[in-house]
């Protein structure tokens, strides 16, 4: 009897042990964050934004300035909001980078007897980081390796409501 009761206990031992280092809390990313990137953080802020026609949508707009630019680092995304987009210079500033995220309505979705119709739908895209409402992550290469700096806090501007479209031609 004493070498079943061994046994069953080091079998839960095992599975609580597994169980536990497979749960961290948190979801695993695989991503280290840099802890002493080449440049320094300006201001980063992001700001929603509505279009004043329906066909235009609404969107957030996320602001990234770079001071103590390094010309060898190339600033690649920016990960906000279970999204990744593309960091696009600002015309108006060098150092700056702008994210934009524009609101989509959610696309249909086949529901079929048929599994091969139903195999049209798109699977989600799985976002790697695990990110508060005003956290974000910015991708940048530097001496050939992609790094990641995480973004805490950042500052929400007020909307922006563009105005409509005047389809009397009156002012």
């Amino acid at each position: 009897m004493k070498p079943i009761k061994v046994i069953s206990s080091i079998f839960s031992l095992s599975v609580i042990l597994f169980g536990l280092s497979s749960c961290a809390g948190g979801k695993e990313t695989g991503f280290s964050f840099d802890p002493d990137p080449p440049f320094t953080l300006g201001v980063v802020y992001y700001q929603d934004w509505v279009a004043g026609v329906k066909e235009a949508g609404s969107g957030t707009n996320v602001y990234v300035t770079i001071d103590g630019y390094v010309d060898d680092v190339v600033i690649m995304d920016i990960y906000f909001r279970n999204k990744k987009l593309k960091a696009q210079n600002s015309p108006q500033n060098r150092d700056q980078y702008v994210g934009y995220l524009k609101n989509r309505s959610r696309p249909d979705i086949i529901m079929d007897i048929d599994p091969v119709k139903e195999s049209q739908n798109l699977p989600p895209e799985a976002f790697p980081f695990q990110l508060e409402e005003d956290e974000a992550v910015l991708s940048y290469l530097h001496n050939d390796e992609v790094k990641f700096l995480k973004i805490s806090k950042i500052e929400q501007k007020p909307m922006i409501a563009y105005p409509g479209v005047n389809s009397k031609g009156i002012d």
